[in-house]
């Protein structure tokens, strides 16, 4: 049965030099849920979960039948109208010496691609409200818009000294685009 597959597919995409093979940038993609009612991207383990509790309290009939079913699938038929599956945007990164040559442009522009070939037709992500370069990157250029206001959520900085990353809290946006 579904209980024990992992239902959240995820991917990373990276851009390398093609001279050097050095890597210019990458970004993520992690199919999940967006909660309407709270606002807010729900994590990859919190989807598997809720997906995995609606699928388990199904009859053993019933459950078969979504052995294999997609995310989209279990979405809209047993979750809550407030809760739909989407594709997040995650985790965009750009080598400093790669910076203002259209390397996030292309990368975003992929995966945009790779989540209409999935058969999605909305992209999300999130960035802090105060993430100015972020936030043109992805309104002006490449044409998000704002979804919904996240006050205080969980936001992770590198701390210098240790080289870890540690949790604070910061107001983040959720940016959405139709594809």
């Amino acid at each position: 049965e579904r209980m024990g597959k992992r239902l959240c597919d995820s991917l990373l995409l990276v851009a390398k030099d093609e001279d050097t093979g050095s890597l210019l940038g990458m970004v993520g993609l992690e199919v999940t849920l967006f909660d309407k009612s709270i606002g807010n991207i729900l994590s990859a383990e919190k989807s598997e979960l809720m997906m995995k509790n609606a699928v388990a309290s199904l009859g053993p009939k019933q459950r078969r039948e979504y052995k294999d079913a997609s995310v989209q699938e279990i979405a809209e038929q047993l979750l809550s109208p407030d809760v739909t599956s989407i594709c997040c945007l995650s985790n965009l990164a750009v080598s400093p010496l790669a910076r203002r040559r259209g390397v996030a442009v292309k990368l975003c522009t992929e995966l945009e691609s790779i989540v209409k070939q999935i058969g999605y037709r909305l992209i999300v992500l999130k960035v802090e409200k105060e993430n100015d370069a972020a936030r043109r990157l992805y309104e002006d250029k490449l044409g998000y818009s704002l979804e919904c206001e996240v006050p205080n959520d969980v936001a992770m900085r590198a701390d210098p000294e240790s080289g870890a990353f540690v949790e604070t809290s910061a107001d983040a946006v959720v940016l959405a685009k139709e594809l």
